[in-house]
């Protein structure tokens, strides 16, 4: 199920409780290499294969697998208008937009963008949105110009546009979670890979920097990264515990929880989310249904044969 969420008043992000069963799970047709965005910016930004696996790992618990679904859409019912793309951008809350606006830059209508006649009802929306602060649901305009969710889908399919349509997404990704959570590691000295990751699945997810406040106050003045990620985690989890809609996620959390436990603090070790929460935390955890995948250090993934459930 895709959960699309408010990001500092401009910008929704996307499917945030993903879980194997519930909706379109865009797998790939084979085990492999994923797929995503470069580099990206910020303080202390991670090396292209740690951005590689964290973004692997975010898209298992978006899509339930590591291969980043840049042709998703679809109406999800959360009262933020139509949910798209590799981060669930929201049509009622900023976001989609802002990959619009990108995209129209790059590529006009008559050079084969398909999303370029949308723009003005989005601004319609927008201007609610911003006038109002309340998320908006409608589609009404987005319907009366054409099928928004078959022509995001048809935009990302199309090898002509395609490598537009990703770039414009993923700069939108960099732009509003990415950097902000890498700035957010470097502002209080957090280091390894593992943290960053966490801290970009939580701005995802979540949308803003409170559980980073939150574990601040938790884990005090100077205290170490390990004890700070901890406390960290364990705040998320109880918040997400607590949403009707973000428990059947809270998996998410364990993924981590069970690196940190491990010490794979660079991401150098193959990472299985064969992790639930009910494995690092027991009861009354239930199991998000994520399906078990590896991620190498290098970024590319397997689906393994057999997997055994375990916080260690």
């Amino acid at each position: 199920m895709r959960i699309c969420l408010l990001v500092a008043l401009v910008a929704c992000s996307g499917s945030k409780a993903a879980m194997h069963g519930d909706g379109p799970l865009a797998d790939s047709s084979g085990d492999g290499a994923g797929s995503g965005s470069g580099s990206g910016g910020g303080s202390g930004a991670l090396t292209a294969n740690q951005k590689r696996v964290a973004e692997e790992l975010t898209s298992i618990w978006e899509n339930d697998t590591p291969q980043l679904d840049y042709a998703y859409s679809e109406n999800i019912g959360d009262g933020r208008g139509y949910t798209s793309g590799r981060a669930g951008f929201c049509t009622g809350t900023g976001d989609a937009i802002q990959v619009i606006a990108c995209y129209d830059a790059k590529r006009t209508a008559a050079q084969g963008n398909l999303m370029a006649k949308y723009m003005p009802a989005l601004m319609v929306i927008d201007q609610r949105y911003q006038s109002t602060g309340m998320d908006q649901a409608s589609t009404a305009e987005l319907d009366a110009v054409g099928s928004w969710t078959a022509d995001w889908a048809a935009s990302d399919n199309n090898q002509t546009t395609q490598a537009d349509f990703r770039a414009c997404q993923d700069q939108i990704v960099d732009l509003l979670y990415y950097t902000p959570a890498m700035d957010a590691a470097a502002q209080r000295g957090l280091t390894t890979a593992l943290t960053k990751a966490a801290l970009y699945d939580m701005w995802i997810n979540q949308g803003d920097d409170a559980l980073a406040k939150k574990a601040d106050q938790l884990a005090g003045p100077g205290a170490t990264e390990d004890l700070w990620l901890q406390k960290f985690l364990e705040a998320r989890r109880d918040v997400m515990w607590a949403d009707s809609t973000w428990k059947s996620a809270v998996d998410r959390v364990a993924g981590y929880e069970k690196q940190r436990r491990r010490g794979n603090w660079q991401l150098g070790t193959a990472i299985r989310n064969d992790v639930r929460a009910l494995d690092c935390w027991g009861a009354p955890y239930t199991s998000s249904g994520y399906t078990v995948r590896e991620i190498a250090p290098d970024g590319t993934w397997t689906t393994p044969a057999t997997s055994t459930y375990s916080c260690n």
